[in-house]
């Protein structure tokens, strides 16, 4: 491993620090002047627009299209046509609401043809609820959000589902991305008074967790370690998460970096309750609580004291694991942990649940009674308890002082095998200068680690924050971002199809003060958005380059779209948002022990988002269509075709209802005489447009068909009856019919 230090050490402690596989850490790092120069470390700069010919594909619209065009165009080719306007409605209704439009929407759309219909479809989208809905679930694939903790056990979060309505509100309100970070890193910091920004912080406690650790501290560690990589991937985008035990092998990322930025998080402790208010409001109210606290003391104490020992009895062979640290933790009154004691009490006290009402039970009568008196005497002390200005129940972090516990560098990464100890440090490749960052603790209770992290993240001039973001968002719409991977800017990924695109949409996005939703509209209105999906060279002649979007790339819709459009098509979609996740029927025999009780039926259709985000037990139908491993970042998912995705659509209950139910609302809603209006409906309904003249005729004949395999397969059906046609046999064959309609490509995909 190369050593990016300079140090005065012997040559028998050198050998030993390179063969343990470690860092030497020790004056500034040496790195190569190519590792310097890597494109993502280099300022954001804003570029010159590139020139370009006259086309006669799509006519640019905007700078976005001069970006894309100038490199086909010496190619040889240019942008597809402009698609047309039922395409591009279910196109970008399906891209920003994660929805199918109505057919009175489509209609409208079709019917008006102001040169401004598509901008103020565009705006109207964005506007909408839905929107949060859809565009929330990309930040919540990249913060691996989930509703349950992971490993054996499983246990629930039962206010986790708040941290994924925030995200949806954050998208909802506009919020500016620069302040969504600090919320989420530091919203107890930087916005006490904000319940929000509270809530916010649950960012900080999404990683899976063992609730069962017998190693405690190593728990804590891991925990530890998948935020700090998390931040790595989904802010910095950076895969500095593999230099947790050496230093990166490819990139110029050190072991050191990763442990000083594990560093802004060592004081955090996990809250579900905080109070909120201004900071002079709670320096007020943390005052007179302590002023409480020190009077009542010795009653604590005493209390404390009488049933310390029962709690040990109680506890029995559980305490036997830990340490004498974690067991000091255990025992401490709760009010006078330290930080690290109550991470550490965290891990360890939820193991040793027993009920409260059987404390007496292991007591002496003479203890039992000085306890019954010193409780009363407790019970009139809290009557005069200071009351915080609000509070709120939330799953959150916050500090309890300016000092956090100390972080070491740890010898390949063991947790157990503390080296020197490091200070909070952005990585080295970032720093502007060799000067540590400077913290201004906000109060007495915290260390102020967090709140210069956000900031230093979000400032403008950052290399790598915005581009990041940027990318998500055209990845978002194009299914493929400008930098393939998007969790990682390293050097193992390709350099950026459209580097000069990318910094001008970064520069725009830093311009419009991180607004994301402007990010967006610059890239709807585009005419590289706009055109069709056809590639206009045809015939037999030359492909233009993967990246060179010479028409719009075809995608299959998420699991989630597919799932709600569904559920649309059949009129039953639930547009409840926000609060607990809901559980749908799962598939016969599925899940064991690990099964949940299903919601209230009206639940069960809410939209996919919602649907609770069980870490060892994923939905299946959004599972078999590439949902991801919520135990993992993801930057971008997999888009498989496997055999399950058609068993699944052919036999899912799911989809078996949502076809019956599609025909009863299109028989319902096809007013005219016409035999063909309710295919006609039907069609519009699951597939945005009236069928084709040929399709009615195939439709007709499939009814016909079906019709006669119905009366045919049927064992009830015997003597004069065998074979016979009976009226329900047409409505039978109709839901058939719209099972295929919920089947087809032209459902599951956005052209």
């Amino acid at each position: 491993m190369p050593v990016r230090f300079v140090a005065n050490l012997s040559c028998c402690c050198l050998l030993s620090l390179l063969c343990s596989g470690m860092t030497v850490a020790a004056g500034e790092p040496k790195f190569s002047e190519s590792e310097r120069n890597h494109w993502a470390f280099q300022p954001v700069k804003r570029p010159v627009l590139p020139t370009t010919a006259a086309t006669t594909g799509s006519q640019p619209l905007n700078p976005i299209d001069a970006f894309i065009l100038a490199p086909l165009q010496k190619d040889g080719f240019s942008l597809s046509r402009p698609a047309d306007k039922l395409t591009l409605l279910r196109r970008v209704t399906f891209d920003l609401v994660g929805l199918p439009p109505t057919p009175a929407e489509a209609a409208e759309f079709l019917e008006d043809q102001s040169p401004d219909a598509y901008a103020r479809l565009v705006d109207r989208l964005l506007a909408s609820p839905q929107y949060g809905e859809a565009w929330g679930r990309m930040w919540l694939d990249v913060v691996r959000f989930a509703e349950t903790a992971g490993f054996n056990a499983d246990p629930a979060r039962p206010l986790a589902y708040k941290y994924r309505d925030y995200v949806i509100r954050a998208f909802n309100r506009g919020t500016a991305y620069d302040r969504f970070l600090q919320e989420q890193l530091a919203g107890d910091e930087l916005f006490p008074d904000d319940v929000e920004a509270l809530v916010a912080t649950g960012y900080c406690r999404m990683w899976a967790d063992e609730s069962n650790a017998s190693n405690i501290h190593l728990a804590r560690q891991l925990a530890l370690n998948d935020l700090t990589g998390n931040l790595g991937a989904a802010v910095l985008g950076l895969s500095i998460g593999c230099a947790q035990c050496h230093d990166h092998k490819f990139d110029p990322l050190l072991q050191t970096d990763f442990y000083e930025l594990q560093a802004f998080f060592a004081g955090i402790v996990l809250e579900d309750k905080l109070p909120v208010g201004s900071q002079a409001q709670l320096a007020d109210y943390h005052r007179q609580r302590q002023e409480w606290l020190d009077q009542t003391a010795n009653l604590r104490h005493e209390l404390h004291d009488i049933e310390r020992e029962a709690r040990i009895k109680m506890a029995g062979e559980r305490r036997m694991k830990f340490p004498q640290d974690v067991l000091a933790a255990i025992d401490c009154l709760p009010e006078e942990r330290t930080a690290l004691q109550r991470q550490l009490a965290f891990w360890s006290e939820r193991q040793m649940e027993y009920k409260l009402d059987d404390l007496p039970k292991h007591l002496s009568e003479e203890a039992r009674a000085k306890r019954d008196e010193l409780l009363k005497q407790l019970a009139e002390a809290n009557k005069h308890q200071p009351k915080p200005p609000r509070e709120a129940s939330l799953m959150a972090v916050a500090e309890l002082s300016v000092a956090p516990p100390k972080t070491h560098l740890l010898d390949s990464g063991s947790y157990d095998k503390p080296l020197q100890e490091l200070e909070p440090r952005y990585p080295a490749i970032l720093r502007r200068d060799s000067a540590a960052p400077a913290f201004h603790p906000p109060s007495t209770r915290s260390s102020g680690r967090r709140t210069e992290l956000a900031r230093w993240l979000t400032s403008a001039d950052h290399p790598l924050t915005y581009r990041v973001w940027v990318n998500r968002i055209w990845q978002g719409h194009f299914g493929r971002g400008l930098v393939d991977n998007a969790n990682d800017f390293g050097v193992l990924t390709p350099n950026p199809s459209h580097p000069e695109l990318l910094d001008w949409l970064t520069s725009e996005f830093i311009a419009s003060g991180y607004d994301t939703r402007q990010l967006h509209r610059q890239i709807l209105m585009s005419a590289t958005y706009q055109q069709a999906a056809a590639l206009p060279s045809g015939g037999d002649g030359p492909v233009p380059p993967e990246s060179g979007l010479a028409g719009f790339p075809r995608q299959r819709l998420s699991s989630e779209r597919i799932r709600d459009a569904w559920l649309s098509a059949a009129g039953v979609l639930n547009d409840t948002m926000f609060g607990p996740g809901v559980r749908p029927e799962l598939p016969p025999n599925f899940g064991g022990a690990a099964n949940w009780k299903v919601s209230e039926q009206a639940d069960r259709t809410r939209r996919s988002v919602y649907i609770y985000a069980k870490r060892n037990l994923p939905y299946p139908l959004l599972a078999a269509f590439d949902l991801p491993d919520m135990h993992e970042t993801c930057g971008c998912r997999t888009r498989t075709t496997i055999a399950p995705q058609a068993l699944m659509m052919l036999n899912s209950g799911l989809v078996l209802n949502a076809a019956r139910q599609l025909a009863v609302r299109a028989e319902r809603e096809s007013d005219s005489a016409d035999p063909d209006a309710r295919v006609i409906q039907a069609w519009t309904i699951a597939l945005g447009r009236r069928p084709s003249e040929r399709e009615i005729v195939t439709a007709r004949t499939f009814l016909r068909q079906q019709q006669q395999v119905i009366a045919s397969s049927d064992p009830a059906r015997t003597g004069e009856d065998a074979g016979q046609i009976k009226p329900s046999d047409a409505s039978e064959a109709f839901v058939d019919l719209c099972h295929a309609l919920l089947n087809a490509n032209e459902f599951l995909f956005i052209e």
